[in-house]
């Protein structure tokens, strides 16, 4: 019973001793697994390390790099920052998108539409700030100082509307403006040009050979110069020429008088009331250049010598017990009268203010290195050159103080006198010499220079090129007199003639008025607005939109959006040469370049494919070395408890094996 109880439990342990090396056989199965399945992950990460993509840099106003994935969009999407990029096929033909390539199919070939598109639109505050200028609905160009301080002023013949009109053209809407390029660049005024050029020469000649006559007769002219006997108009030009002044200058000054006067008598001057002379009371008075001529050497006089009268209201106040009146004397001076016991019992004292305080004290009659300043002798004051003993003038005084009326004259005296008379008579025949053609009437000269030997080849030259470009104007060489020609040059003159004109003549007008306000205005700057924006930066959008009409215009092709997103159809394009790139440059020219040379395009480690194999690897690995763990605990356990059965099966074999031993000794 005992040996067949041993039996049985060694048989148990062989069968448990077989499960445990099936066991142990099969966890090392399962960590030969784990390895491989180590190796894959470990696989995958390496992978991820080691695969890169393509990258576009964008750049920003401070000149700073970001990246993003290379993809059709990235690439041409508009950056006033970046570079300008496209992709053509094998075809030639640029790649589009289907917004553009439906925008340029909308546009049908015109450029300013293609682009209103994009919000851009081309533009300009030129007009509206041009309009600001405008007097009576004309603008304004400009004025000119005349001798005697006044002014006048020029104004175009149109709007600030009817200029921007003019300077852009009303062709689509009928009208008769082309616009000023176009006007520029027509066969009419090119023509123009041509016959004004000869015309304008012409003149200048005949208009010099006029100016000559004139002076022959102005020089001419006799009268006699007080002492000085009798002196013509080149007399007095040349005394004025020397620079220098004596006596004699008082004398000069009335002979020039004299000579205007004959001439307006000789009636050489024109009757065309062409200036504006402004009189002390604020009143203009249109004349011709004789009576103006004579009302400025009248104002002359009143400066060299005059009685100015005082309108001032005088009252008296009391003063230390004294009756005392004060009157401005030329701005520098107060004139202080002291009335005594009767009317006419008066006391005068010259006053000033003082530089430092601002009181009003007596004026200093000798300055501070002893110059005289000036004297009064009771009832006259004479005033002395600065740091000079030389005579300045005299103001001599009546004034009743029983009225408020104070009258005095001043007279220029000694050397001063002279200076004055010949500083006004220089500036009068300065004047004259610059005034002198406009202010004659040529057609009273044409005659003498059309007969004269000399004159006569310039006569003729100014009347063929004046035909010739009235024919134009006009139509007709006949259309305008003689006298007229002079204006042929001036597009007022010919649109306010009543004349008709020619069709080639319309567009000369239109640049001859628009010139006439660039010159002082300057040309109109243009520029693209972003949506009416006028802070954004419309132009650099407008120009890259506008390089990429340009090459549509030479063949393109719509890509799918899709593919547009795709960064992996981008990078095997371009690697597998499906499509080229191109790249504009400085001249705003299209280029081939090969994407490996392009400096915007990078290759870098895909941190997000990276990262997420990473997290991958680190879980896999966490779960194989975890299993791992388990699985060298469960063979750590059946090797003890294989241990444990080896040592019990040993034992019990061992047992029954001497157990056989004695039974055979027994029975043998």
């Amino acid at each position: 019973m005992g040996m067949a109880a041993s039996q049985a439990r060694l048989l148990s342990i062989t069968t448990r001793l077989s499960d445990n090396e099936l066991r142990s056989q099969l966890i090392n199965n399962s960590k030969m697994r784990l390895a491989t399945e180590s190796s894959q992950v470990s696989e995958n990460y390496i992978n991820a390390l080691n695969e890169a993509q393509y990258m576009f840099t964008n750049y920003d106003a401070d000149n700073k790099a970001s990246y993003q994935e290379l993809t059709f969009n990235s690439l041409t999407a508009y950056n006033e920052y970046n570079n300008q990029y496209g992709v053509s096929n094998s075809a030639g033909q640029i790649l589009v998108s289907e917004k553009d390539g439906k925008i340029f199919e909308q546009a049908d070939g015109d450029l300013e539409t293609f682009l209103k598109s994009y919000g851009l639109e081309n533009r300009t505050t030129y007009f509206e700030e041009l309009a600001k200028h405008e007097v009576n609905g004309k603008v304004q160009l400009g004025t000119e100082t005349n001798i005697d301080g006044t002014t006048t002023t020029y104004y175009s013949k149109y709007s600030a509307a009817e200029i921007e009109t003019i300077y852009n053209g009303d062709v689509e809407d009928g009208g008769d403006h082309v616009g000023y390029a176009n006007a520029m660049q027509s066969t009419g005024f090119n023509e123009y040009l041509k016959l004004e050029t000869k015309y304008l020469d012409a003149k200048e000649a005949y208009f010099a050979v006029i100016e000559n006559v004139m002076k022959d007769y102005a020089n001419g002219v006799k009268v006699n110069a007080n002492g000085l006997g009798e002196k013509t108009y080149a007399d007095i030009v040349s005394y004025v020429q020397g620079g220098s002044y004596d006596s004699n200058a008082v004398n000069y000054f009335y002979a020039f008088e004299q000579i205007i006067k004959q001439m307006e008598t000789d009636g050489k001057f024109s009757t065309a009331l062409n200036y504006v002379y402004t009189d002390e009371d604020g009143n203009d008075t249109r004349m011709n250049l004789a009576d103006y001529m004579l009302e400025l050497i009248d104002d002359c006089k009143y400066t060299n010598d005059t009685t100015k009268n005082f309108k001032t209201d005088v009252t008296y106040d009391t003063i230390d017990g004294k009756q005392v009146a004060q009157f401005a004397l030329d701005n520098d001076y107060i004139v202080r009268v002291t009335k005594g016991t009767t009317a006419t019992d008066l006391t005068y004292e010259l006053m000033e203010y003082d530089d430092e305080t601002g009181d009003l004290v007596v004026a200093e009659a000798v300055d501070e290195d002893g110059a005289t300043e000036y004297a009064w002798n009771g009832s006259t004051i004479t005033f002395y050159e600065d740091n000079a003993e030389a005579d300045k003038f005299a103001i001599n005084f009546s004034w009743d103080p029983s009225k408020t009326e104070v009258s005095y004259t001043e007279t220029l005296i000694g050397d001063y006198r002279n200076q004055v008379y010949f500083s006004n008579l220089q500036s009068l025949v300065n004047y004259f010499n610059d005034a002198y053609v406009n202010g004659f009437d040529a057609s009273k000269f044409n005659d003498t220079a059309a007969s004269n030997a000399n004159y006569s080849d310039k006569y003729n030259a100014y009347v063929t090129a004046s035909q010739n470009l009235a024919n134009f104007i006009f139509g007709s060489t006949t259309a305008v007199t003689f006298n007229e020609y002079q204006y042929l040059d001036d597009y007022k003159w010919v649109a306010d003639s009543g004349k008709n004109t020619t069709v080639d003549y319309s567009p000369v007008s239109d640049v001859l008025a628009i010139e006439e306000v660039l010159a002082i205005y300057g040309e109109p700057k243009y520029a693209y607005i972003k949506d009416g924006d006028y802070d954004q930066n419309g132009d650099a959008e407008a120009e890259w939109y506008t390089n990429l009409f340009n090459r549509m215009q030479d063949g393109y092709k719509v890509i799918e959006n899709g593919l547009a997103s795709s960064a992996e159809w981008m990078r095997y394009a371009l690697e597998s040469g499906l499509i080229v790139m191109e790249q504009v440059d400085d001249n705003n020219e299209w280029n081939s370049i090969t994407f490996t040379s392009c400096s915007d395009i990078t290759e870098q480690t895909n941190d997000l494919a990276v990262t997420v194999a990473e997290a991958e690897y680190q879980k896999a690995m966490n779960k194989i070395e975890n299993k791992d763990k388990a699985y060298d605990m469960e063979l750590k356990n059946i090797d003890t408890e294989h241990t444990a059965l080896q040592t019990e099966y040993d034992s019990i074999k061992s047992a029954l094996d001497k157990n056989v031993e004695r039974n055979f000794k027994l029975y043998s």
